[in-house]
């Protein structure tokens, strides 16, 4: 879901406790995105070999990243691929949902790209 300004997140909580600091915000907008670049890339890996228990860890790792900066578009879909992936079951309805978090994080990415040249 897409604010005012079309962002499919928000930075708020970084904002509070950066203590204003633009420095901080941006190293914590990279290490989302290398985190998520490592996640995708996890999720079709393992997808592949349908090793479920490193797709449930992988959403594991990045469900607290998603909440931080409330991409709640993403929020019930990372925790629908963690539970499929406990369960074992429902390997095309998984599929889909980490296609779906997996086009999210995509679009993320792309805009806090952009963000970042803005807080240079």
């Amino acid at each position: 879901m897409e604010d005012s300004q079309g962002k499919l997140y928000n930075l708020i909580n970084l904002e509070e406790i950066s203590g204003g600091s633009n420095e901080f915000i941006s190293e914590m907008i990279r290490l989302f995105i290398e985190q998520s670049e490592n996640t995708i890339t996890g999720f079709n890996e393992a997808l592949e070999q349908e090793n479920f228990s490193i797709i449930r860890n992988l959403a594991h790792q990045i469900k607290p990243s998603i909440d931080n900066i409330k991409i709640t578009s993403l929020m019930p879909v990372i925790r629908e691929v963690e539970h499929l992936a406990e369960m074992e079951s429902q390997v095309e309805n998984l599929s889909s949902k980490i296609a779906e978090v997996n086009t999210g994080l995509k679009n993320v990415i792309f805009q806090l790209q952009k963000e970042l040249t803005t807080r240079i």
